[in-house]
């Protein structure tokens, strides 16, 4: 069966990036159908601290190891190749740890003889390795998880997949680029909770753009609509006390009604890597999204765990849901500011679509609505899709660097 090489330099164990969780999801599915799957990547995290369950302080992780630059280990039937470098975020890293990354890349190749590099990241050492692998005759695949691609036309790529029908679309339409869907793979073992005792309506990640302003207005209208209902804040890459003080009257940006002590009826958690923690608590979820996300992973997680789900309309995000709970459209004006709370009228139908969530039977909806993350299925077709284009691409011609 063929070998895979996962190239990018973003991490697959970051826990505040849904792209490496749903990326390294699917290389794990993948190797019940026999394929053999490397991973070379480096410390670069959507957050400083993503990488803190998996590695925890980087700099005594190198302090333990001062001469190694490259750090290996097997994680779930996966090698890992780590290369070491001083920046965590993409574009902080420098043109020598770009070489670097680079030049201990096609070292991997050389070694493992992959038939396939898999990967994602638009800056020039990306690009590059995958037009190194097209010269060796390797066949090249990206994953596109976001609408943020545009105007990289993936020149050095023989298949471009994308987790929904929702981005595929996007792309074909504003692009011009064939980007063929297949689907979120989630493992139900990693994300399933044993048991389950519902307490509390869940938000993940209070960022902004993830619609902190409906949230918060949400549950400060819940003190007196709902004041039986508990909720929690999962801070991932944001945190809900935080961004409390940004948020402002509708028109008025001068006038910033809330702090934290005006919402005694939410918890806050950290990010944790154990989502199970957190769904076996959960008798709601809300997906407020106010920007383009390509799925929306923790809607299908939830719907995993028999939770149901509140979200807007924007995006991958209803075809998440999927039936399995509500879909709403945000305001206009909070879409365009970020930090613009709904007024009391907008956020009403949001609370009557939470009284439903919370008192209707959605058992026979959410049981057909995550039909669409069978694993099993999901990875046969990918097996398959992987496996055609290797042979395809023929006999390979390793060429020697000179």
């Amino acid at each position: 069966m063929p070998k895979i090489l996962w190239m990018s330099p973003y991490s697959l164990h970051d826990i505040t990036s849904g792209a490496s969780i749903h990326c390294r999801a699917i290389l794990d599915s993948l190797l019940p159908h026999g394929f053999t799957v490397w991973s070379f990547s480096s410390f670069v995290f959507d957050r400083p601290y993503g990488g803190n369950a998996a590695f925890g302080d980087l700099g005594q992780l190198f302090a333990r190891n001062p001469k190694a630059q490259l750090f290996q280990f097997d994680d779930r039937g996966i090698h890992y190749i780590y290369l070491k470098n001083q920046h965590t975020t993409e574009m902080e890293r420098t043109v020598v740890e770009q070489n670097e990354f680079f030049a201990h890349y096609c070292d991997v190749l050389a070694s493992y003889r992959p038939d396939i590099v898999v990967g994602y990241g638009t800056g020039m050492d990306s690009y590059t390795c995958f037009a190194e692998a097209q010269r060796r005759g390797i066949a090249t695949v990206y994953l596109v998880m976001n609408g943020k691609h545009a105007h990289f036309t993936f020149p050095h790529l023989d298949l471009v997949l994308t987790d929904s029908n929702t981005t595929a679309a996007l792309y074909a339409e504003r692009e011009h680029i064939n980007c063929t869907p297949i689907g979120q793979f989630i493992d139900p073992k990693y994300v399933v909770a044993h048991e389950h005792e519902p307490t509390f309506v869940t938000m993940v990640n209070p960022d902004f753009s993830k619609g902190l302003n409906l949230f918060a207005k949400l549950a400060h209208a819940c003190l007196t609509e709902l004041p039986e209902i508990k909720f929690l804040v999962v801070n991932s890459r944001a945190n809900f006390v935080a961004g409390l003080p940004y948020l402002h009257e509708p028109g008025q940006p001068e006038v910033r009604p809330y702090q934290a002590s005006d919402f005694s009826n939410v918890l806050m958690t950290n990010a944790t890597n154990d989502m199970r923690l957190v769904y076996a608590r959960t008798k709601a979820l809300i997906v407020p999204s106010l920007a383009y996300e390509s799925w929306g992973r923790i809607a299908s997680e939830a719907l995993l765990n028999d939770i149901p789900v509140m979200g807007s309309n924007i995006g991958g995000i209803p075809e998440a849901i999927n039936g399995g709970g509500i879909v709403l459209e945000p305001p206009s004006h909070c879409t365009r500011d970020f930090t613009e709370l709904p007024t009391d009228e907008e956020i009403a139908p949001w609370v009557a679509a939470l009284k439903r969530l919370l008192t209707e039977d959605w058992t026979q909806a959410i049981a057909t609505a995550r039909s669409n993350v069978d694993l099993t299925t999901l990875s046969r077709r990918l097996a398959e899709q992987l496996t055609t284009l290797c042979t395809l691409r023929g006999a390979h011609q390793y060429q020697v660097r000179t």
